[in-house]
């Protein structure tokens, strides 16, 4: 702090210092060190005072907004979970439903292949004794695609 003059004329060292010195030479001859020592703020004319408490302010109000922030981010994120929470448990019930019909169908699949196979040996034995092609008779060829597209997919299905 500088030397600064008194109402009454006189100088004093500081704010609070008291009105002792005849003039300002006296007054810094008196305090040396202190004043040697001493450099401007670099921030301006401002008190320190009044730095401190405009950080203050501004650290507040910058906290405040991240936060503020942070939650509008936590209710849309908390939407957007819940959303594809239900999605998955739909789709989870679905698999789950939709697997045991299709473990159910592979087995149906194998009795229906079966059958459909001892009906194609008594096709082929009776056109035999016919001296008929089998490949001749449509049904025949369409029963067989069936059967090879029947075991395609049979063997696509997980058993149990």
């Amino acid at each position: 702090m500088p030397c600064t003059k008194c109402k009454d004329g006189k100088y004093k060292w500081g704010k609070t210092g008291s009105c002792k010195y005849a003039n300002k030479g006296e007054c810094e001859k008196a305090n040396p060190k202190k004043y040697n020592k001493m450099q401007p703020t670099p921030l301006g004319k401002k008190t320190y005072e009044e730095y401190e408490k405009e950080l203050k302010e501004f650290n507040l109000s910058k906290v405040e907004r991240v936060e503020l922030t942070l939650a509008g981010d936590l209710e849309k994120e908390t939407t957007t979970v819940k959303n594809q929470l239900k999605k998955m448990q739909k789709s989870a019930d679905n698999f789950l439903t939709a697997k045991k019909d299709a473990i159910s169908e592979r087995e149906k699949s194998f009795t229906i292949s079966q059958k459909s196979f001892k009906i194609i040996e008594k096709v082929e034995a009776a056109t035999k004794e016919l001296g008929v092609k089998p490949k001749d008779i449509p049904a025949y060829m369409e029963l067989r695609k069936a059967q090879d597209e029947i075991i395609k997919v049979y063997q696509t299905v997980p058993s149990r």
